[in-house]
């Protein structure tokens, strides 16, 4: 449970502090529009050593940002794209060349063939979303939307969700977890 813009970008600092270290070089972000994704980059990148010169936004209009860090994040974003699209040339050329990670917002336009075989895909889901459709969630999801009710601000965290595909990534999400779950899960009463 992402509380607030802060859990945020401490949930992508603890990504990334994890990612260079393991041969997975790519995170995926679902989110609805303000959902929170180019926050979680932030973070992501603040955590990597030339972090402090990069300048986060939304990649929106130019498609692929580049920050200074060591590794290279390539922070892309496929909103503008028609559904099945390959992945950009000149980002695809990039990602060849070297140890680049990869942060890719809307990876849903991104046609399945070009989906990197090793990647952390992550899910940030506003708690309106989780009242609207409650019975898709599971259990222990479902109680999430009766936190704090007694004021409004129950209604501003993210459920936020991480699934490996493929076996590093399986190893690094399993690596995570503990320290994920810690700081994250809400104790349960």
């Amino acid at each position: 449970v992402l509380n607030n813009a802060d859990d945020t970008m401490e949930r992508g600092r603890m990504l990334a502090e994890a990612m260079p270290a393991s041969p997975v070089r790519a995170l995926y972000l679902y989110a609805d529009l303000g959902g929170g994704k180019t926050t979680l980059t932030r973070g992501f990148v603040s955590a990597l050593p030339g972090g402090e010169r990069a300048e986060v936004a939304s990649p929106s209009f130019t498609l692929c940002n580049v920050y200074p860090t060591q590794p290279e994040i390539l922070h892309a974003d496929l909103y503008r794209l028609s559904e099945g699209a390959s992945m950009p040339e000149e980002m695809e050329e990039m990602l060849e060349e070297g140890n680049a990670l990869l942060v890719l917002e809307w990876p849903e336009y991104l046609a399945p063939q070009y989906y990197d075989a090793e990647r952390l895909e992550g899910r940030l889901i506003h708690s309106e979303k989780i009242a609207e459709n409650c019975e898709d969630f599971p259990e222990h999801v479902k109680g999430l939307k009766t936190l704090d009710n007694a004021d409004e601000s129950c209604k501003s965290f993210r459920l936020a969700t991480l699934e490996a595909h493929g076996t590093a990534a399986q190893a690094l999400l399993d690596a995570l977890l503990p320290e994920l779950e810690r700081r994250f899960l809400p104790e349960q009463a």
